[in-house]
């Protein structure tokens, strides 16, 4: 009885969805990840509390974050860009503006006419860097972000 309702419910909702390959590990990913941001988060939202509990979370965070990075890279995950961008590479903290990452524009072109600017956001805690092309155009949006290509992927 319970196949006949399942194949009905198919049958209205359309072409059935294949199962998600390592939905456990993409779950375990996505817990990592959201633990390493809320560590991150308290230590940075409350500067009057003490020290000590600011110094207790950010190793937390940072232990998170690795372990999140380890679980994609044995388990074949692609993450999502929006995810890898927040993560320093390099000491696996959060990145967040104001706190741990500080953002600037630069442009080192020798000519008269300045053509390329990149935006820079640094790791105040490693001093790691990661260096997007911005260009003349400010309105562009990356491939991974358009709308267009997103919706359709999912």
């Amino acid at each position: 009885m319970a196949k006949q309702e399942q194949r009905k419910t198919q049958k209205a909702i359309g072409k059935p969805q294949a199962p998600v390959k390592n939905r456990d590990q993409y779950l375990r990913a996505s817990f990592l990840y959201q633990a390493a941001v809320l560590m991150a988060s308290s230590a940075d939202a409350n500067p009057e509390v003490s020290t000590k509990a600011t110094a207790a979370t950010a190793p937390l965070s940072r232990l998170y974050a690795s372990q999140m990075r380890a679980v994609a890279q044995k388990s074949v995950l692609k993450l999502d860009p929006s995810i890898k961008r927040t993560i320093c590479k390099r000491c696996d903290s959060v990145l967040i503006p104001g706190s741990t990452l500080s953002v600037h524009v630069e442009n080192l072109s020798k000519k008269a006419v300045p053509h390329a600017d990149v935006l820079v956001h640094t790791c105040k805690v490693c001093g790691g860097q990661k260096r997007y092309p911005v260009g003349q155009n400010r309105e562009h949006v990356l491939f991974t972000d358009r709308e267009d290509i997103v919706s359709k992927s999912s």
